[in-house]
């Protein structure tokens, strides 16, 4: 459990979802208040699970992406998925927040598991 993750998510469901099914897996730090999101915190993260639900959130995802090797992003918000796509970031997971639970975990295990950010 050494791979350290960064979660940002200020609705709160989502970053549960992960500690749920990733706590005994992956070293977690979560965000769940835009107004706590300090920028000089985030260092040395392998992944980071980054839910956009507004402009500002947008803004927080530009700001740290450069800082994380590996993001696995989504957003419930149609319009801004489509800002987030824009940005063409590579090697970027965007999550369909309209797929059930099960295709979602599926692809971020598929995802962390191709990285080789989970342990078996």
């Amino acid at each position: 459990m050494n791979k350290k993750t960064f979660i940002y998510d200020t609705s709160k469901g989502f970053s549960s979802l992960i500690k749920h099914y990733y706590s005994t897996k992956l070293n977690i730090e979560a965000c769940t208040n835009k107004k706590k999101f300090l920028l000089e915190n985030i260092k040395d993260y392998d992944v980071c699970f980054f839910v956009v639900n507004d402009m500002d959130d947008l803004s927080n995802l530009i700001k740290i992406y450069y800082k994380i090797e590996h993001f696995i992003i989504g957003s419930p918000n149609k319009i801004i998925e489509e800002k987030i796509l824009s940005l063409n970031y590579e090697d970027v997971v965007i999550l369909d927040f309209n797929s059930s639970k099960h295709e979602i975990l599926k692809v971020i295990n598929q995802n962390l598991e191709s990285k080789e950010l989970l342990e078996n």
